[in-house]
């Protein structure tokens, strides 16, 4: 069983039932179908390609069958919202450009692949010799107890933060624009990951010719 259809198929209490039926007005409706969606496998419609695994889902079409499709099957959602599924260590991610114009997906962990900023869909499966708790300075997720990187995040994946949203009021999906987070920068909500050096520190005591300065011609003899 995959760790996203295990997390999908855990059992709740009532009051976590209740509790998770107040919060669906904090979340959209197609993030719990692409959480529990099955990606990379082959295409049924199109086995004569060559890559044809599923790995795009439309969130307007979010928990029919043909919501996860495969690269060529995009064009029958040409006017949809479509997001694509990467892989990182065998778990699914997404990138968060994707995702940030649709949900608020701060307080998730975000790791940098191939020069993009992903996080994790679900959490995921560690081996037993690493359930002791081992945790850095960042702490832990608050769901899942894996370790993160940085201290501004609270949740490892996405499916913590939503399962963590039957206990905590305070946690949303959707998207306000009147919202801001204290020490974040405009539209910005991922903490300090996302924080680049714009320029390099030089250590030169005096500043090039013609750098800081218009150029002077030397003296005639």
């Amino acid at each position: 069983m995959s760790a996203s259809a295990s997390w999908m198929e855990m059992d709740f209490s009532d009051d976590e039932v209740a509790a998770e039926e107040r919060s669906e007005q904090f979340v959209p409706s197609w993030l719990r179908p692409l959480l529990g969606a099955k990606f990379f496998e082959p295409c049924a419609f199109h086995p004569e390609l060559v890559r044809n695994e599923r790995n795009h889902y439309c969130l307007d079409c979010a928990g029919d069958y043909g919501a996860v499709c495969c690269p060529l099957c995009i064009s029958a959602h040409r006017s949809h919202c479509v997001v694509q599924i990467r892989r990182s260590s065998y778990h699914e991610v997404i990138r968060v450009a994707e995702l940030k114009a649709l949900a608020d997906v701060s307080l998730v962990q975000t790791y940098v692949i191939n020069a993009d900023k992903v996080m994790f869909l679900n959490p995921r499966p560690r081996a037993p010799q690493h359930f002791s708790k081992c945790v850095g300075a960042a702490g832990a997720c608050e769901e899942c107890d894996r370790g993160l990187v940085d201290a501004v995040f609270r949740f490892c994946s996405l499916g913590c933060k939503l399962k963590s949203m039957a206990s905590d009021a305070s946690l949303t999906f959707i998207l306000d624009p009147k919202r801001k987070r204290e020490g974040s920068e405009e539209g910005d909500l991922f903490g300090p990951s996302n924080l680049q050096t714009t320029g390099k520190i030089s250590y030169r005591r005096h500043a090039r010719k013609g750098v800081h300065r218009a150029p002077t011609q030397a003296p005639f003899f």
